[in-house]
């Protein structure tokens, strides 16, 4: 009974864990202290990708054409809107509305496939913040200072301890 317990004790942990990583490339570019542009490009894990491509790259080319592209946006990455593209915009600390999602492309970058896509913008940078992460802890979103490119405004990467998920902040200023 011990060993059976042991066992559980020590394998418990491997399913409370990320199935995918993603790294986050946010481009955004301010004028007049306004967010006026701003595009992400998430670049999504190896072992996640495979799978994607194989589902999705329908004449094995290793390239996404605008079909194999719309199917992936319709099948893989539109159901991410329902937990708000695991990105959270705070004014003032307070969460608020996630922005539409437009101008969707995928593509295969060194086996990994390489989600595209604007938000709409007009937010002011003071007081500004967004956050990435799954609190359901399927999802790992990375964000690193060399990822951003942000124009006309400072920003700062942080982390975010949630308690039981980890994420990331970009705080503007």
């Amino acid at each position: 009974m011990k060993k059976i317990i042991l066992f559980f004790l020590l394998t418990f942990p491997l399913f409370a864990h990320p199935h995918t990583f993603i790294d986050v490339y946010p481009s955004i570019t301010f004028k007049d202290g306004v967010a006026k542009k701003i595009h992400f490009t998430w670049k999504i894990d190896e072992m996640t990708s495979s799978m994607l491509i194989m589902d999705t790259d329908t004449n094995g080319d290793n390239k996404l054409n605008k079909k194999e592209s719309k199917l992936l946006e319709e099948n893989y990455f539109n159901v991410f809107a329902d937990f708000h593209y695991f990105t959270y915009l705070k004014i003032d600390g307070k969460v608020t509305p996630f922005p539409n999602v437009k101008n969707f492309s995928a593509t295969i970058e060194n086996h990994k496939i390489c989600y595209s896509f604007d938000i709409d913008g007009n937010f002011k940078a003071k007081n500004t913040a967004l956050e990435f992460g799954d609190t359901d802890f399927y999802f790992a979103m990375q964000l690193k200072d060399n990822f951003v490119d942000i124009k006309g405004a400072k920003a700062k990467v942080s982390d975010v301890d949630g308690d039981f998920y980890y994420g990331y902040k970009l705080e503007f200023r």
